[in-house]
């Protein structure tokens, strides 16, 4: 099961209303806003924009101890997270575990609204975080 299906990207921000307008203006199109529901975990919103089904999604989290609360405390605004969709999110993680990467979770996490996803340190890919997120693919054709 290859990883070749960019779900998105997730750029971190501290003012998500200024920035979710200014991308609604650059991009030509609305935003869906995104509530605590729509996260793996708790603390976090953001604005995401469907982009023929390619995700740029911007987040925010006041709260220090998230994990895109200390990114924006260690780095401010900018990427934050590649999204890789896959069919089955525990399958894909094994896979890179055979191949000797680890994982952040030894099971895939859901939110209320959020499919299931698992990461990979930013240590491990180059200084950028991966998220492996479980979608259904339309078939090609």
């Amino acid at each position: 099961m290859p990883l070749d299906h960019v779900n998105g990207i997730n750029i971190a921000v501290r003012d998500l209303p200024r920035w979710t307008r200014r991308y609604e203006q650059v991009l030509g199109v609305d935003s869906t806003p995104v509530d605590a529901d729509g996260f793996a975990f708790p603390g976090m919103e953001g604005s995401s924009f469907d982009l023929g089904g390619f995700f740029l999604n911007l987040i925010t989290s006041a709260d220090p101890t998230t994990s895109v609360g200390r990114f924006l405390e260690r780095n401010g605004d900018g990427f934050f997270l590649l999204s890789l969709g896959v069919d089955d999110v525990d399958a894909a993680g094994r896979r890179l575990t055979d191949q000797g990467l680890k994982p952040l979770l030894e099971t895939a996490k859901e939110g209320p609204g959020h499919p299931p996803v698992n990461f990979l340190h930013p240590k491990e890919m180059a200084g950028i975080q991966i998220e492996l997120i479980q979608v259904e693919r339309q078939p090609a054709g």
